[in-house]
Order: structure tokens, then sequence, then C-alpha cells
């Protein structure tokens, strides 16, 4: 009678068991989450330790996005008696991950990125360790490292533009500092002043009515006053007979006799030169 009644509540309680988990199911596939969960939950009264459970559970977080709750309850999968769902659990965990590696991109964390990606790669690691003939952690594996390094030139590319905002500033702060310098140091340009030699030149002369006038040529005077020329001794031929005589008598009578003739004008007594053709 006892035997009877232990196999049947345990058959009672396999079919709980089971109806909650299908239910629950169900609801997940009509991506109705927090009635899933709810089921899965009623579910875990009837199995607490459940592997199953917890994949399911975690299955309905991370629909949610829910990854930090999703990647707790994962890690509760392993178990040695079921080694393939906790390479399942851990190809999961890599997904979460990554789906929070793409939000902090969004977001320009590179550096978080960076980090997330690093954690999925280990945990698809860890899963084709337990299960090297399953080709989907390989796939997601290569799939962080590829945007690892894409956060990567990212990163670098948001701290050289961090770096030029940092440096702008303050190289426009030392311009306007030399510019500043410069203002204080150099004196004013001031026109230029004509030479001395040149004002005089530009300048009219006195008398002048502000307009210059050639002047005329002066002509010689007579007598010997300063600033005036020597007066030149007449040329032969256009003496005057009172300078042939002036030097006549200045000269020895033998010889003033000979430069007579020869000095004297011939023809009209008012001796002019012309040509004689």
């Amino acid at each position: 009678m006892l035997v009877a009644w232990v196999c049947s509540a345990g058959r009672a309680q396999g079919d709980a068991l089971r109806s909650l988990t299908a239910e629950g199911n169900r609801l997940l596939a009509e991506k109705k989450y927090d009635e899933a969960l709810q089921k899965y939950r009623a579910a875990q009264v009837e199995s607490p330790e459940s592997p199953h459970l917890y994949f399911n559970i975690a299955r309905a977080l991370q629909a949610q996005e829910k990854y930090d709750e999703a990647i707790a309850e994962y890690r509760k999968v392993y178990s040695r008696e079921q080694p393939r769902l906790g390479a399942w659990a851990l190809y999961n965990i890599g997904v979460c991950q990554y789906r929070q590696a793409e939000q902090a991109l969004a977001a320009q964390d590179y550096q978080k990125a960076m980090q997330l990606l690093e954690q999925c790669m280990d945990s698809n690691r860890e899963a084709m360790k337990i299960a090297p003939d399953d080709e989907d952690p390989k796939y997601n594996f290569e799939q962080a490292r590829r945007k690892w390094k894409e956060a990567l030139d990212a990163l670098k590319k948001q701290q050289e533009e961090q770096q030029k905002q940092q440096e702008n500033p303050q190289q426009q702060q030392r311009q306007n500092q030399t510019k500043q310098n410069d203002g204080a140091t150099s004196p004013t340009p001031q026109p230029e002043q004509p030479k001395p030699d040149e004002q005089k030149k530009d300048e009219p002369q006195k008398g002048d009515q502000g307009t210059s006038q050639p002047k005329e040529q002066e002509q010689p005077t007579s007598g010997t006053g300063e600033g005036q020329a020597a007066p030149q001794p007449p040329k032969i031929g256009e003496m005057s007979p009172e300078d042939v005589e002036r030097i006549l008598n200045s000269l020895p009578e033998q010889n003033a006799d000979d430069m007579r003739r020869f000095l004297m004008p011939r023809g009209r007594p008012d001796y002019r030169i012309e040509k004689d053709w």
C-alpha cells in the first residue's frame, strides 16, 4: 500500500512538472515572457535543482534583455550529468555578453564593449572544450573577436579626437597670448618722414607764391664785384679800336708798330667780321 502511494505521488509530481514546463515553453514561444517565468518558477517547486528549469528561466530573462539575470541563471545549469546542456548554457552566456557589448558600442563606451567581448570569447572557448563538435560556439567566438577589433579601432579614434579637442583650446590660448605679447612689444608703425634734403627740395622757395617758375639767366654786369665773373679779354677780330689802342700802349714801342699793322681793322671803323666768299 505504501509503495503504491509513493509511486502514485511520484507520477503526479512528474506530471505537474512536465505540465508546468510545457506550459512555460508554450508561453515563451508566444513571447509571453512574464507568464512563462511564472510557470517555470511554479515548476521549480516540484524540482528545485532541475538544470532544465534553470535553463528555461534564463531563456525567458534573456528574451527580455535582462542579460545579467539571465547569465546568473545560466551559470546554475551545468552538471556532470548534463554536460551538453552546460555547453549550451555557456554558449548562451556568450550571446548575452555579445548583446551587452553591442549596447556598449552604441553608447560609444568602447572599453566596456571590449571587456564584454573578451568575456564572450572566454564563454565560447569553454563551450568548445565541452562540445568540440559544436560549430556554433566556434562561429560566435570569431564574431566576438572581429567585433573586439572594431571596438579597439573605435577606441583609438575616440582617444585621438579627445586629444585634439584638448590641444585646440591650449593652442588657441597660446596664439592669443603670442598676439597680446606682440602687440605689447611691437611699436606702432609711424608714417615715413621725408629726409631733410628731400623736404627742402619739395618745399617751394620763398617768393615763388606756391608755384615754381624757371629763373631767367642772369646777364653779366660790368665791374668786378663779389660774386661776379671776371671780364674775359676780347678775341682778335672782336676788339674795338679802343681795345687795340690800349694793348698797343702797353707794349714796347718797337713791338707796338708791328702789332698796330696786324690788329687795326680794315674797312669801316665799326669793325665787323664778315664772311668772305
